[in-house]
């Protein structure tokens, strides 16, 4: 499912992080990386994208191309833009075809508190393939405890196949988190009969796979503390999480849990 990872770097140490997780994600995928560098414009000159990008930036992109083939024998395309950053990484993974992108996050890049950064916004809303944003703060290169909330809909189960191939035979815990605001029994069935079908093919793929219930009506909140009680290092987000039938959505539910997390959150429409 996974052959081709766009990674934009701006030689950030989020961005950097990123790239070692991308890495690993394709050693396990045996798939490519494609490095892109956006050289971003200040909104008043918007240079034409056949204008030569500085030399440094090619010369440190190359390298660390060229490192990773040494080190993990993984191919790497480096790619050049000029624009603004999140068109142009939504722009530059649709013309690559790649199927997934991971992004370092900078936070809320001086949008008001409980928002996520703009550019994160924007790739996580019109991407046409799911992202997985890195925090600053530390390296994640596996996942282990995984928490994937859902609304208690057989519907958003199809986004289970791609969190197998995070993780790829390697052996994790993936708790679904069955989300209800309005103690629909009917919901608890859907959810108990979807937990034993994804028991019964989970065993050649390692993943321990547990479904545990919440009726609180602070999703966020409650979704936040359980990653924390369950010592999470990925949270799996979708925008059926806020509203099941709008599918370029990002909620108040997703923005915070995006802009609170202290884990990697790996984002599927």
């Amino acid at each position: 499912m996974i052959k081709k990872i766009l990674v934009p770097t701006d030689y950030s140490e989020a961005s950097l992080n990123a790239l070692e997780s991308a890495t690993v994600i394709a050693n396990r995928n045996n798939c490519r990386l494609q490095i892109l560098h956006v050289g971003e414009t200040d909104g008043e000159y918007l240079a034409p994208p056949q204008a030569p990008v500085q030399g440094h930036a090619r010369e440190v992109v190359d390298a660390m191309a060229g490192s990773i083939l040494k080190k993990h024998g993984i191919g790497s395309e480096t790619i050049f833009q000029r624009g603004f950053a999140g068109p142009t990484i939504v722009q530059t993974s649709f013309e690559k075809k790649a199927d997934l992108i991971v992004l370092g996050a900078h936070g809320a890049s001086g949008m008001r508190e409980g928002f996520i950064g703009s550019t994160a916004y924007y790739v996580a809303k019109y991407a046409n393939c799911p992202v997985l944003i890195i925090p600053e703060s530390s390296k994640w290169l596996d996942f282990k405890n995984i928490l994937f909330p859902q609304r208690t809909s057989f519907g958003t189960f199809k986004r289970y196949e791609f969190v197998k191939a995070l993780s790829n035979g390697h052996a994790a815990n993936l708790e679904v988190f069955a989300l209800s605001v309005d103690r629909d029994p009917s919901g608890g069935n859907a959810m108990e009969i979807i937990g034993k079908r994804l028991n019964t093919g989970s065993a050649k793929s390692a993943i321990n796979l547990s479904v545990r219930f919440s009726e609180h009506k602070h999703i966020s909140r409650e979704v936040l503390e359980r990653a924390d009680r369950m010592q999470a290092d990925l949270i799996v987000l979708s925008s059926a999480l806020d509203v099941i039938n709008k599918q370029f959505f990002i909620g108040p539910f997703c923005q915070r849990i995006i802009q609170n997390a202290k884990v990697p959150v790996l984002y599927v429409r």
